[in-house]
């Protein structure tokens, strides 16, 4: 078992509260607490910690190449941990070991509400991944000469076009796969706990 399985057990509950501020779990942000002193090697650590990190959002900001957001952790006995937030918030809010895959049901693997969230299988989780150049070959974006992004999204229908600017790459990708989920399931999401 690696040390990020490890540290995601509900056993961890106890001091992964001390250090998440889970007060807008349900908005798929946590954040950072001040920490006790028994979270590290050095009263120096401590005090370099808690004057920079507490109130502010945990995680990475997700780009094209890693969507998913991740955050590191340094535990009293396991040492620095590295961890996907959505795998968190899953142990934070079920108090249960995060399944093995979990799948971002509307396709925005930065969007970690836990009604967003669902245990998934191996081909679950692909048949609903973000995709990267386009989705379901409903739309295309490509890099315009002011240096933004322009998507052109066709309904699966054959029949309405929607045509967007967005400043990032991972914004008109992350719009693709969105629209593309809306239209796959008909504006309809299933509850995530259902299937799990």
């Amino acid at each position: 078992m690696n040390k990020t399985d490890r540290l995601l057990r509900p056993e961890n509950l106890d001091f992964l509260r001390a250090c998440f501020d889970t007060t807008e779990i349900d908005k798929g942000r946590i954040y950072w607490k001040e920490r006790p002193r028994n979270h590290f090697q050095s009263a120096l650590a401590q005090i370099n910690f808690n004057r920079r990190y507490p109130g502010t959002l945990v995680g990475k900001k997700p780009c094209l190449k890693m969507p998913h957001i991740i955050l590191g952790v340094t535990h009293p006995d396991l040492g620095p941990v590295r961890i996907m937030l959505h795998r968190l918030i899953w142990l934070l809010k079920y108090e249960e070991v995060p399944p093995k895959l979990i799948d971002h049901i509307n396709r925005i693997p930065f969007d970690n509400r836990p009604v967003n969230l669902r245990a998934a299988t191996h081909s679950e989780n692909m048949e609903n991944r973000m995709q990267s150049k386009d989705c379901s070959s409903y739309g295309s974006y490509e890099k315009t000469e002011d240096g933004n992004y322009s998507v052109s999204f066709f309904s699966s229908e054959g029949g309405a076009a929607f045509n967007f600017r967005f400043p990032t790459e991972l914004l008109a990708v992350t719009s693709l796969n969105f629209l593309s989920f809306l239209f796959d399931n008909r504006y309809h999401v299933s509850n995530h706990r259902a299937n799990a």
